[in-house]
């Protein structure tokens, strides 16, 4: 009997401990702060929810099917959304010339560099060995710009548009292909570069490399409104964008999810092949990631090869890998 009571105080307790992620996440994550950060924990919550739900499914079955609501709760936002087939994938050869259109294939990586601090030589090695033709990089200084440059980045990525800063607001981006710049996102307390690449034989493609303020020490309503600003510009283009970086926000954030219904695709989420779930923060000092704050998205006339989140040493967030094509 004892032991059955013991049973479910720790069931009572673990299930208590999955409650705040869960309701922050109910409410959109929106701010204050602390409901923000709460929200970003809703997928290391489901594993006291789903391990209250065993523990007492071994003393109290009833009580089980109760705490398995918010499991269950918890466990659907995490699953990725289910696969759909674009309408570029699905369009096939033409009709009216009897051949597929061209397809343009890109592959970019992006990295958090924790204000520089990220190893040039390994991520050089990582650009080759994954054949990158995009780079895109937040928290970048002056002295990381010199860093990549002296272990050979020209080599690989010849064209850039950057905004290096001290540091953590400066952001980058490196291509394969001329790049013409555009306007960065208005009013970022980091940079936001953009840019047009012009792939041969293909249609230009929007490039933007974003790194919003995390919704820490009171920052809340300006990360907030930072991610509506990255909204609102991106919405305005009409051309294939891809939109990288560190967004210190995940789809357990009502202002993400309006980022992704304003017309993107998380690669993560929609790629053929993935490496569910994909979580990228935080993993310096052995730490275990629990987090995905790091994205690539796409419009959705995009289809997504594959994507897979890499360590970078010295940072202490996970690169995001994603292959892309447009037709």
């Amino acid at each position: 009997m004892r032991h059955g009571v013991t049973g479910l105080v720790v069931a009572l307790i673990l299930v208590a401990l999955a409650l705040p992620p869960l309701l922050a996440r109910l409410t959109g994550g929106h701010s204050p702060t602390l409901i923000a950060q709460l929200a970003a924990l809703a997928p290391a919550a489901t594993v006291p929810a789903t391990a209250a739900v065993i523990i007492a499914a071994a003393t109290a079955p009833w009580l089980a099917v109760l705490l398995a609501i918010p499991a269950v709760i918890l466990w659907i936002w995490q699953l990725p959304p289910l696969r759909r087939t674009s309408y570029q994938a699905a369009a096939g050869p033409s009709r009216a010339s009897g051949s597929a259109p061209a397809i343009v294939s890109l592959r970019l990586f992006t990295i958090n560099t924790r204000g520089g601090a990220a190893d040039p030589a390994a991520l050089l090695r990582i650009l080759q060995s994954h054949h990158v033709d995009v780079l895109a990089v937040q928290e970048m200084t002056p002295r990381m710009v010199s860093r990549l440059a002296a272990a050979g980045l020209a080599e690989l990525l010849p064209f850039s548009h950057l905004d290096p800063r001290p540091a953590s607001a400066g952001t980058g981006l490196w291509a394969r292909w001329p790049l013409t710049p555009l306007a960065p996102v208005p009013d970022l307390t980091a940079a936001a570069p953009r840019a047009r690449i012009d792939p041969l034989g293909g249609r230009p493609v929007t490039l933007t490399a974003v790194h919003p303020i995390a919704p820490m020490h009171g920052h809340a309503n300006i990360w907030r409104r930072e991610l509506a600003l990255i909204r609102q510009t991106l919405a305005a283009g009409d051309e294939p964008q891809v939109v990288a970086g560190d967004f210190n926000a995940s789809r357990d954030h009502r202002p993400f999810r309006d980022l992704l219904a304003a017309g993107f695709r998380d690669c993560a989420d929609s790629s053929q092949r993935r490496s569910w779930p994909g979580f990228t923060w935080p993993t310096d000092e052995g730490m275990l990631p629990v987090m995905r704050l790091d994205h690539v998205l796409v419009s959705r006339t995009a289809t997504v090869r594959m994507t897979r989140a890499i360590r970078v040493p010295h940072t202490d967030h996970h690169g995001v890998l994603a292959a892309i094509e447009f037709r």
